[in-house]
């Protein structure tokens, strides 16, 4: 009889960080992703930038391969559904007046909309290139109030965390 792997709660702590990144923090961000650049002018938008700027990130490795694909699709319309968190991140961070960092905020007093897309992506940061995938309860606990506020945030409306709150 196989055995059945019994997770550390260090690990679902881990996983559960990983799965608000991954599917709660994406649809959030789209909203005002969507507010900055509407679903209708996206792909004029993107043609006109693609020179300007987009070029420039690809080339820089800033933007990748299957990122570049899903902004310039060879059949479909462009679409913000296919995009990734850190594609649409990087989108407003370059593509419009938002001061987006590379590294957390120091000022926790310091809720704009660059502000908190550099938590995110902070965090989204920490958990792809977490080695151990394990987080304490105490760091799980930081994240996840930290994640489900700038998500709130982010998305003007409040959020329905089916998945429970920490502890």
């Amino acid at each position: 009889m196989p055995k059945i792997a019994v997770l550390l709660p260090e690990e679902t702590n881990y996983l559960r960080i990983a799965n608000l990144m991954l599917r709660v923090a994406p649809p959030a961000v789209r909203v005002q992703f969507n507010n900055e650049f509407h679903p209708d002018k996206l792909q004029g938008t993107l043609k006109e930038q693609r020179f300007k700027i987009l070029e420039s990130l690809k080339g820089k490795r800033i933007i990748n391969k299957p990122q570049w694909d899903k902004l310039f699709p060879k059949t479909d319309e462009v679409s913000s559904n296919s995009f990734d968190l850190m594609l649409m991140i990087c989108l407003i961070r370059h593509l419009i007046p938002v001061d987006v960092g590379d590294f957390f905020p120091v000022d926790p007093k310091n809720i704009s909309l660059g502000a908190d897309l550099s938590r995110l992506k902070y965090y989204r940061n920490q958990v792809a290139h977490s080695e151990a995938g394990v987080l304490t309860d105490k760091t799980f606990e930081n994240y996840w109030n930290d994640i489900t506020q700038v998500v709130n945030v982010v998305k003007s409306v409040k959020y329905n965390f089916e998945m429970g709150s920490p502890h």
